[in-house]
């Protein structure tokens, strides 16, 4: 399962940062459980885990395209795309799950700007050009785009956007562009000002003035999409933006490449061509977005119930079962992102560096990472992928499995065990829960070596199963001990919403002012050698302060049948960026 958080206007297009249930269930989730130690590492396990090496784009083409079962070959005009859930948040200011933006992005808008398979950003509904200061940037639309209802596309209406979450009641997951130095922004927010003063509109040109340079601003500008004046002007009030919140998305006016014409709550989404999109008009007529359950997604192919499931787990076994099927093309790449565990920083529990240390210490990553992925995953020790020109290794700690070391830690934290061998401190038991979700290939095996290893140490760890939708909001309404997540990265390395003290996607109340600052400054900065010198900083201060534990790097498979024609996908271009290239035969 799949369930990604989005981090600003740079998420439309882009791989986008994630927030994730789950890396994907599989049915070799109970056979790896049982095929793994709980309690110690393997060296055989550690030495066939991939490595940063192994992380390559591969094809592994279909050898019996005669075999595609009759329930796929006889939908002539639509295209059955295989997701986990769907929260029926398709409006993509809102979205917060990448399974809602199989929906969300192909029909809420068209963006100023796309990014090309290595995440380098491109003209899309506009060219653009900014200033040599760095402080001015200028769209200017392309002639002839048209919404789905045939009106025209204005430059007035992608202001209408930026408006929206610069609104104070504006409650959605985005960044408001203030944050990235938008004259005017603040002023629109607080309601001072009664029109962002940083935007000028002339004709078919848009300007965005800054009050200082910003890394990022190109990313977040860029990906605006337009929400149409004549049909939603009036929805967008200064102070209440709950009309855009609540309106529906069914037959959206929209220049996207699809709208949604049907949604069946928690089963199904029905898309139809948008036959004005400005690229084209989408090849396949119609789309199906229809819920697998976690764990039958390649079954999902291979019966042909879905022609397309980009959530199935990487591994020999699943890879096997695909090509037994003979039909079944499989496009592995490597994730942008990593999986992670989630700490609440508002338990004492976790507010100790030492303490944080050594439950690292004390989990089996490589073990771990073995069992579920094998060659297709590596384990992890920064919050910036293998692929980024910005990864770095230096001055990173890779926190190899040691019990004696977690041990010695949590006793200079303080932590000594009692009578009973229980931790205690200052009359308190190490005590917590790890909420995640049944049927996941990771938690699966991942609890069960924790629960055994923290338990050598004294430390009473429990589960609890709940359902995405209960995670999600535990995780968003900090409620939550531990939990499992993962996290997808774009071009744009900026992901301080995440960890700096009051941002946007901060759900682990985590507070570093040395980090802040850091952050910070790398958003100054414009140079690139510069970027990657301040950037290796952050991830070296995470990395020894460890607001979460990183686990590791995956791979993706995507499971699709001979039915597809001009299959495209990529790291930064995900399907649903790509749905209006595809066609079927």
């Amino acid at each position: 399962m799949k369930k990604r958080k989005i981090t600003g206007f740079a998420s439309f297009a882009l791989a986008a940062c994630l927030l994730l249930s789950s890396c994907n269930g599989g049915s070799t989730a109970s056979k790896a459980a049982n095929s793994a130690p709980a309690s110690s590492a393997s060296s055989d396990a550690s030495s066939a885990a991939g490595t940063q090496a192994d992380s390559e784009e591969k094809m592994i083409a279909a050898t019996d395209p005669s075999k595609l079962p009759a329930a796929a070959s006889g939908r002539k005009d639509t295209l059955v795309v295989g997701c986990a859930d769907l929260s029926g948040i398709f409006n993509q200011l809102y979205a917060s799950s990448a399974d809602d933006w199989h929906v969300s992005v192909p029909i809420s808008g068209a963006q100023l700007l796309d990014n090309d398979d290595k995440g380098e950003m491109i003209p899309g509904t506009a060219t653009y050009k900014v200033s040599d200061d760095g402080l001015t940037y200028t769209f200017t639309l392309k002639d002839g785009d048209k919404y789905s209802d045939g009106s025209p596309v204005k430059a007035e209406d992608y202001v209408n956007s930026v408006k929206v979450i610069c609104d104070k009641s504006y409650d959605g997951p985005l960044s408001p562009l203030y944050n990235y130095n938008l004259v005017g922004a603040q002023d629109y927010h607080d309601g001072k000002a009664k029109d962002i003063s940083g935007i000028k509109v002339d004709g078919n040109k848009i300007e965005f003035k800054l009050s200082a340079p910003n890394a990022s601003a190109i990313y977040q500008l860029g990906t605006i999409i337009p929400i149409s004046t004549a049909k939603y002007g009036s929805l967008i009030k200064q102070g209440d933006v709950s009309g855009i919140k609540n309106l529906s998305m069914i037959n959206y006016v929209t220049n996207g490449s699809y709208t949604l014409t049907d949604y069946k709550a928690g089963q199904s989404a029905t898309m139809k061509a948008n036959p004005n999109y400005y690229k084209g008009a989408p090849k396949i007529p119609n789309i199906i977005v229809k819920v697998v359950a976690e764990g039958e997604e390649m079954q999902a192919v291979t019966t042909g119930n879905v022609d397309i499931d980009d959530e199935v787990t990487c591994n020999d076994d699943q890879v096997a079962i695909g090509q037994q099927a003979g039909f079944v093309n499989m496009w592995v790449q490597p994730t942008l992102g990593y999986g992670w565990v989630g700490l609440n920083h508002k338990n004492d529990l976790f507010k100790d560096q030492k303490v944080r240390q050594a439950l690292l210490y004390a989990l089996d990553r490589k073990s771990l990472v073995n069992s579920v992925y094998g060659q297709y995953a590596h384990v992890q020790n920064i919050n910036q992928t293998a692929q980024s020109w910005l990864y770095t290794e230096d001055g990173i700690n890779t926190y190899d499995y040691d019990l004696k070391k977690a041990a010695s830690l949590l006793q200079e934290a303080g932590w000594t065990k009692d009578a009973n061998g229980s931790l205690t401190k200052d009359g308190k038991p190490f005590k917590f829960t790890f909420s995640a979700t049944k049927g996941n290939a990771v938690t699966d095996v991942m609890l069960p070596m924790m629960i055994d290893a923290y338990k050598q140490l004294g430390i009473n760890m429990q589960a609890e199963y709940v359902d995405w939708p209960t995670l999600q909001q535990k995780f968003e309404k900090q409620t939550y001990d531990m939990a499992f997540m993962a996290w997808g990265l774009t071009p744009d390395p900026d992901d301080s919403y995440v960890y700096c003290t009051g941002g946007s996607e901060n759900y682990l109340a985590y507070s570093n002012p040395e980090l802040d600052k850091a952050y910070k400054t790398a958003l100054t900065l414009t140079d690139d050698n510069q970027r990657k010198a301040q950037y290796a900083k952050v991830y070296q201060i995470i990395n020894n302060d460890l607001p979460n534990f990183i686990i590791y790097q995956r791979s993706d498979c995507v499971a699709f049948n001979t039915r597809i024609k001009n299959f495209a996908c990529a790291p930064y271009n995900l399907i649903y960026n790509q749905y209006y290239k595809y066609e079927l035969q």
